[in-house]
């Protein structure tokens, strides 16, 4: 039964990153293919994101500011649910019951996050008003990837999911979203 469940764990998140990469160019399909089964290290080294000398002048993309927006958003989503929230509950150190488990959603979580996030890059790098918040996503992507190492080394701290999670808030109050500015969202409570 455990078996079936960590199968259909990894065809659902496969699938995800193929969807994710279907609206791309076939050269990111390939890297996003091969990225899926190596490390997260493996995968941002791997993955071409733009610098911020390479914005456009002009939008260059469809819909750029809402494929950012929902990028970023699923990006967060999946950190806090597989990385942040786990080792706050302490799922990641040594000995814990369920490591492994954690470890393997965190690491396919990750892959995911990260092309997640090459994709945020490039649509933030085709709009000049959205192509500041590219260094922000490159910062995410090194802090990701030291935590993830940490995390398979079963050595992580609190500074190294800390630094993850201020990385996020960082780019998420350079883009206007604060918590405590927006209030409640309506029928949300």
């Amino acid at each position: 039964m455990k078996r079936a469940r960590v199968l259909v764990l990894v065809i659902v998140l496969t699938m995800l990153l193929g969807g994710a990469t279907a609206c791309s160019s076939a050269s990111s399909l390939t890297n996003a293919a091969s990225s899926a089964g190596h490390s997260a290290a493996n995968a941002v080294n791997q993955s071409a994101s733009p610098s911020s000398g390479t914005c456009a002048s002009a939008g260059t993309r469809k819909l750029p500011k809402t494929r950012l927006l929902a990028d970023l958003a699923l990006t967060y989503g999946a950190f806090h649910r597989y990385l942040y929230n786990p080792y706050r509950a302490g799922a990641f150190h040594k000995g814990a019951h369920g490591r492994i488990k954690a470890t393997i959603k965190a690491g396919l979580a990750t892959a995911l996050i990260i092309k997640l996030l090459d994709n945020a890059s490039k649509n933030a790098a085709a709009d000049p008003t959205l192509c500041k918040f590219v260094p922000n996503m490159e910062s995410i992507k090194a802090s990701l990837t030291n935590l993830v190492d940490k995390i398979k080394g079963g050595d992580a701290n609190s500074s190294d999911a800390e630094s993850a999670k201020s990385a996020f808030d960082q780019l998420k109050s350079g883009t206007g979203f604060s918590g405590s500015s927006n209030g409640s969202l309506p029928g949300l409570g």
